[in-house]
């Protein structure tokens, strides 16, 4: 992809593919700090998985009216006072006398990846030729795999050699870098051309559809994905995984995951709707393996990265999607994936963690699966949402 564009779009991308990693790093920090922060505040593994739910519920509802409301604003600056909110966000965190204050902390965080991750995508189809935005797409959200390869796994390891609250330090340290490294590189990209702020008009009765059905379904895959994968260290320490050994676990299904991602970049201007199903698919098959007590530990990691490996295919082709459809605006389309995204994260973490305190893995396993279900045959049943084939000029 790179051979044919410019050095300026080129860098912009990576800007853009850092964003994300810092973005889902912040966001799913606590996935890999999850035991740790539990012992330190004195509370439940289900209870601390509701630092998660505080951070996407800002997300879920505010990321569309906050995306309409700074519509006229310049895309770069946005893009920093997006930055600066994580650095703010992982500093309170990590400093938090209580877990309220944690919350809070993790709240800001959730405001400013309300945006980030609104813009991300239609930022970098500004940056390259229409036949190309999937792929870009599917590059600069590479940047949520390395999180989940580095960023959660990471987190973990500096957790056990030294504190959770030090691992949120760093976090805010490589926002901070980063912060510098948008202002250096990434190239400016002007808000709409409008004088007054004005709610964005859905096109057609047909592309509002089709555009419903992405949002559906992604926020069902991430629904399901977070219902589980919130808890997945306790998950993997009922499968007879050593505590110590988690961060490394981690790292392993993360790197996988990126498996997934480059394989959704191959196909997702060509065959969303086939690309989709098999990603879909992988989800269903690592979390029917990991329940009960089919595997012992290393195999029930093996299943996990199966599932994360299909979950981050999944993600290139709603965004693209979303906006394929031209229901709506590119900046709003975006900011509608990542509100229903959170949504599916909010309900994930929230009720996971109900499940977990009540009924335990038992419970959890099985509504993953059968949700994960659910969003497959919703978007199969819907080829004009995800159509077989694409054809392009």
């Amino acid at each position: 992809m790179f051979k044919t564009l410019s050095g300026p779009a080129i860098a912009g991308l990576c800007a853009l593919f850092a964003s994300t990693f810092i973005a889902v790093t912040t966001e799913v920090a606590p996935v890999g700090l999850l035991i740790d922060m539990a012992k330190s505040f004195e509370i439940t593994e289900g209870h601390a998985g509701l630092a998660v739910s505080a951070y996407a519920l800002l997300v879920a509802f505010g990321a569309v009216p906050i995306t309409i409301a700074t519509s006229r604003m310049d895309r770069k600056m946005l893009m920093l006072l997006c930055l600066a909110g994580y650095v703010v966000s992982n500093l309170i965190s990590a400093m938090a006398p209580s877990f309220g204050i944690l919350c809070f902390g993790r709240a800001i965080g959730g405001l400013a990846h309300a945006l980030l991750m609104s813009i991300a995508a239609p930022y970098a189809a500004h940056l390259v030729p229409e036949r190309m935005t999937g792929r870009a797409i599917s590059f600069v959200f590479g940047g949520t795999s390395l999180g989940s390869v580095l960023g959660v796994p990471g987190a973990a390891a500096i957790s056990h050699f030294a504190s959770w609250r030090v691992a949120l330090y760093v976090i805010a340290g490589l926002a901070a870098m980063l912060t510098v490294f948008i202002a250096l590189y990434l190239p400016a990209v002007r808000g709409a051309d409008t004088k007054a702020l004005k709610v964005p008009v859905l096109r057609s009765p047909q592309a509002t559809r089709i555009f419903g059905v992405v949002i559906c379904v992604n926020a069902v895959f991430f629904f399901a994905h977070n219902l589980l994968y919130t808890y997945v260290s306790p998950l993997l320490l009922v499968h007879g995984l050593p505590e110590h050994l988690l961060s490394i676990a981690l790292l392993v299904t993360g790197a996988v995951s990126i498996f997934g991602l480059w394989g959704a970049g191959q196909v997702v201007d060509r065959w969303p709707a086939g690309g989709l199903f098999g990603g879909g698919v992988a989800m269903l098959m690592g979390m029917v393996l990991v329940y009960g007590h089919l595997l012992p530990a290393w195999p029930s990691v093996a299943a996990v990265g199966l599932w994360c490996m299909g979950y981050a295919a999944i993600i290139p082709f709603v965004m693209s999607g979303a906006i394929r459809a031209r229901a709506t605006s590119a900046d709003v389309a975006g900011a509608a994936i990542n509100s229903s995204s959170n949504f599916g994260i909010l309900l994930g973490s929230a009720i996971g963690g109900h499940l977990l305190s009540t009924l335990g893995f038992p419970a959890l396993c099985p509504a993953a699966i059968v949700i994960t279900l659910g969003g497959i045959l919703l978007a199969a049943f819907n080829p004009a949402a995800f159509p077989r084939r694409l054809q392009h000029d």
